[in-house]
């Protein structure tokens, strides 16, 4: 019995590892990539973009983004949010040119006309649901939770290896 469940038990630790290693990995290829990851927080964008998505920007040179696209951008009104909706005109100022965006389920267009730096996201695909893991990723008490068992699986391994069994030694003449 005891030996089936150290054979669970090391199996079921092998799997959770390499989903992890495989996530980060994957994580980090997107980024190498020129790819964002950028959670989806309101249904402004249904059906397009449920609640809790994971949409995956590619940066792209702001004079490629055309009508029709759906981009990401800061949020005008709030520092430090981001803002993703479709761009529904295209109009040229004396200062370049302004983009006025909608969001899917929005009746109106937003009230804002953005200028955008040079780079901008542009939605490339969406993974349902997955924006959910990344925000809670963020909030402080998934990191410490993440940090609490971390620091138990290194004080287990301490103990362990503190309180093995050494094989006996044969005498020495």
């Amino acid at each position: 019995m005891r030996r089936s469940f150290r054979t669970v038990a090391r199996v079921t630790t092998a799997l959770v590892a390499g989903a992890v290693v495989t996530l980060v990995a994957a994580y980090a290829a997107l980024l190498v990539a020129g790819y964002k990851p950028v959670a989806v927080y309101s249904g402004s964008m249904r059906p397009t973009l449920g609640v809790g998505s994971l949409a995956v920007d590619k940066v792209v040179d702001a004079r490629h983004v055309r009508v029709g696209d759906v981009i990401t951008f800061d949020d005008p009104y709030v520092t430090g949010r981001l803002v993703t909706h479709r761009v529904a005109q295209i109009v040229p100022t004396k200062h370049g040119l302004a983009y006025r965006t909608k969001g899917d389920a929005n009746t109106t267009r937003d009230p804002w006309a953005i200028r955008l730096d040079d780079k901008v996201g542009r939605v490339a695909f969406d993974v349902p649901l997955a924006g959910y893991v990344l925000w809670y990723a963020h909030t402080r008490e998934i990191r410490a939770l993440l940090l609490a068992v971390f620091a138990a699986f290194v004080l287990v391994a301490a103990l362990r290896r503190i309180w093995r069994n050494e094989p006996a030694r044969p005498a020495e003449a």
